[in-house]
């Protein structure tokens, strides 16, 4: 991508920085940017009415999450190189410096729902960071729960609904657990004769004030401390630190009611779908974050392009409706550059590669 660090004032200003920046020099300027935030005084915990204005809390659990990422995907996870070996501890400093900063004692003290219940969305101390909406205001409601829910179905909002509804893959569907109360909450069936599939409720707001117009208060959870949570045991996975990895994966399950990891690997089901410690972080991710918009960057993590066509290549097709899982290949990695942006200079902003 372009890296513009100054503001552009001219015509020769913006052609000076179109071009392509590699990787690690954006990588450098985003660890940069939020170093500078960590040193710059922020509340460690923002109250109630500052929800959606950054924290420390929030600026570690950033640095760890981008020194994370780095590391498994622009160093390929190699634990050998200088490099990788400094991002993987990095990352574990910042995302314990951000679980130590919690205010609560333990995650199973904060029931689930509580992190999507609306009337909550100010005070639960699991929710580190998030986008804002006003319940009832025309211009500044949040329209989620609305627009997910399918027709004659009154679960997410009071606002009647002619459509489909936010619709589910059934790949997801199946990967709950039959005892998940997580996949209880978070997606429905509609039987509508119209519709007979399944639909997002993690979202909801039936209140007074959003009403028949739809206009919820729902804010989007930006990072929560399951998400640091997991991402802490994903760290002590790749360090080798099996036992800790495992006691950070347990918080998560624990606090959804489900039995623990050595419990769930006798399980014939549970150890056939996720035989490997790092499949089994994979899965809490997907059915604890659903909807919350990681999958595709912890996907990037977990998987080489390569791996990850093979993965996805494995999948049922028949749990994927229309899309053609058959497509996916390793372009798909990146998306394409938008064709306003190539042709201001087809050489320096050339196409990614199979588009």
């Amino acid at each position: 991508m372009p890296l513009v660090t100054k503001q552009l004032n001219s015509k020769s200003d913006i052609t000076a920085v179109t071009f392509r920046t590699k990787a690690a020099t954006v990588y450098q300027q985003i660890v940069a940017d939020l170093t500078d935030a960590s040193k710059a005084g922020l509340p460690v915990t923002q109250p109630a009415g500052n929800r959606g204005r950054v924290s420390l809390q929030a600026v570690n659990a950033l640095l760890g999450q981008v020194y994370l990422t780095r590391y498994a995907t622009l160093d390929g996870g190699n634990a050998g190189a200088a490099t990788s070996t400094t991002d993987l501890d990095s990352a574990n400093y910042y995302l314990t410096a951000c679980y130590n900063e919690k205010t609560f004692t333990n995650l199973s003290a904060i029931p689930y729902t509580d992190v999507f219940d609306v009337n909550k969305k100010a005070t639960c101390p699991e929710l580190i960071w998030q986008m804002v909406f006003i319940q009832g205001d025309v211009t500044y409601h949040s329209n989620v729960a609305a627009d997910a829910q399918a027709k004659g179905e009154q679960i997410t909002t009071k606002k009647p609904s002619s459509s489909l509804g936010d619709n589910v893959t059934h790949d997801l569907v199946k990967e709950y657990e039959p005892t998940d109360p997580r996949g209880k909450f978070s997606i429905r069936y509609d039987s509508n004769a119209q519709v007979k599939d399944w639909y997002v409720t993690k979202y909801r707001d039936t209140s007074a004030a959003a009403g028949v117009n739809g206009y919820g208060g729902n804010d989007w959870p930006l990072i929560r401390y399951a998400d640091v949570i997991l991402m802490l045991a994903e760290v002590n996975m790749y360090k080798g630190d099996a036992a800790t990895a495992v006691s950070y994966l347990n918080i998560v399950r624990t606090r959804a009611g489900m039995p623990d990891y050595a419990t769930s690997m006798t399980d014939a089901t549970y150890s056939q779908n996720y035989p490997t410690l790092k499949l089994a972080i994979l899965h809490e991710r997907r059915v604890e974050l659903a909807f919350e918009h990681h999958r595709w960057f912890d996907l990037l993590r977990f998987f080489s392009i390569n791996d990850l066509v093979t993965y996805m290549h494995s999948k049922n097709q028949a749990d994927w409706g229309l899309a053609s899982i058959a497509n996916f290949g390793t372009k798909d990695e990146y998306y394409p550059i938008p064709y306003a942006e190539n042709i201001l200079d087809p050489v320096k902003m050339y196409q990614n590669p199979g588009y």
